[in-house]
């Protein structure tokens, strides 16, 4: 009986040891473990921001949550401690709260990479967020030049190199606002001339602008300008200088003025790449130098042109002649001359001029035919009285007129000694011959009335 007793309470005691730990195994599985709430996100922020990345942890426990850079292994932190030697990074947990914060002051571009947070069970469970440090566009200097020197007609490249994150796209634009025309780029050494890849097809942070036949419009000031989202965006001056010889013309090749006026400018205009420094102003073989009568002026116009300026005071009579401007070996000529200022000329004259009149005869008439009127018109009569000088004075435009008499015989007129001088009219001359200014046609319309009246009443006498 006793072995039997004692079997049956090694059974029970067997029994007894798993119970009693029961309680203690339940409550370990009502115990959940740590887990991630959500996925981390992707951070991206401008260089010198703060840059946070969070995670949210739920039944954290006793269990730790750490964080590890992942390209370099490095450490950042576990728990609330930091253990990187990085004075920016910290951590953040409010007690009690899932939500664990790893902070980077200041982000710079080598903090961008993936970061891990990880929770330490077994095994142990963890996510990853990338960091992204957006940098602010950036020129290279030194794979930009800032002058480009090409001659007239041929092909030009300017090139622009930048950097950033992300990688800046380059545009184009001209300081005088100019529209900018993009031309395919050839391989300046290549016999065949191959095409370039489009400024579209080159890779983002490089930038190349063509022109394939520069001129002189094409000369001046280029931006190349970076960007990427991020400020400020950046801009580089690149100054495309095209070459071409000097040529000068005058503005005005004939210039006329009245002698006396207080001054008059000579121009020419010079375009020229490089600019000549040599510019001079010559009277015939005479070099004009600065002095109390002459000045000389530069303005410019743009970047390869000027206009050349002499201007002469007191202008007098002797000033007239040819002008040269010179530009380097380059000249052109200005013929200046001197007139007289134009006069309003008088409306009425004083004529004056002398008649010698001689009558014919009654006697010597001739017969009342067709013939003799005509002989009478047409051919002189001749008498022996004797001439009578006459002098008659009258206000017209004309120097002459054919005196009739309406109680006479038929006059001819000879006219001897004939002068004429010319004297202001007075102010009644003036307004009588304002409303009876006779023409040559008019007057001679009245002379031949006249003279036929006169032949009719010598034929019905």
């Amino acid at each position: 009986m006793s072995r039997l007793f004692r079997l049956r309470w090694w059974c029970w005691a067997l029994l007894a040891i798993p119970l009693a730990r029961l309680p203690l195994a339940l409550a370990a599985t009502d115990e959940a473990e740590p887990d991630f709430i959500g996925q981390i996100d992707n951070v991206t922020v401008a260089q010198g921001r703060d840059a946070i990345l969070s995670c949210t942890v739920s039944h954290l426990n006793d269990y730790t949550v750490g964080w590890v850079k992942v390209d370099t292994k490095a450490i950042q932190a576990t728990g609330r401690r930091v253990v990187t030697l990085n004075t920016r990074v910290s951590v953040e947990n409010i007690p009690d709260s899932p939500v664990w914060k790893l902070i980077i002051k200041s982000a710079q571009p080598d903090d961008a990479g993936y970061y891990m947070a990880q929770i330490n069970t077994d095994p142990m469970k963890s996510q990853m967020a990338y960091l992204s440090v957006m940098e602010p566009p950036n020129i290279d200097d030194e794979a930009t030049p800032s002058v480009r020197q090409v001659r007239e007609n041929e092909s030009v490249e300017l090139y622009c190199q930048a950097t950033g994150q992300p990688m800046p796209i380059i545009a184009w634009k001209r300081e005088d606002g100019t529209n900018i025309s993009h031309d395919p780029c050839r391989h300046a050494n290549d016999t065949h001339q191959k095409l370039v890849p489009s400024v579209d097809s080159l890779p983002k942070g490089y930038g190349r602008l063509c022109i394939a036949a520069a001129d002189r419009s094409s000369m001046g000031t280029y931006f190349c300008i970076a960007s990427n989202g991020v400020l400020p965006s950046v801009s580089k001056r690149i100054q495309l200088v095209v070459l071409f010889p000097t040529a000068i013309r005058a503005e005005k090749p004939l210039v006329g003025a009245p002698a006396g006026v207080n001054g008059i400018g000579l121009e020419c205009i010079v375009e020229a790449s490089p600019m000549s420094h040599h510019l001079f102003w010559y009277f015939g073989n005479v070099s004009i130098g600065p002095n109390e009568r002459h000045t000389m002026t530069i303005h410019k116009i743009n970047a390869y042109t000027i206009k050349m300026t002499l201007a002469i005071l007191n202008l007098r009579e002797t000033d007239a002649g040819l002008y040269r401007c010179q530009a380097g070996r380059s000249e052109a000529t200005i013929r200046l001359y001197i007139h007289t200022p134009m006069t309003t000329p008088s409306r009425s004259t004083t004529t004056e001029f002398t008649l010698d009149i001689r009558t014919t005869p009654w006697k010597e008439r001739q017969p009342q035919t067709s013939a003799a009127h005509l002989a009478i018109i047409q051919s002189p009569v001749i008498t022996t009285e004797p001439y009578r000088p006459v002098t008659l004075v009258r206000h017209t435009l004309s120097q002459a007129e054919v005196l009739t008499s309406n109680n006479g015989p038929v006059q001819e007129v000879v006219y001897k000694n004939l002068s004429v001088h010319r004297s202001p009219p007075s102010s009644s001359m003036a307004s009588d011959l304002k409303y009876h200014r006779p023409t040559g046609q008019l007057m001679l319309m009245f002379s031949m009335i006249a003279i036929f009246t006169q032949v009719i009443s010598f034929v019905s006498c």
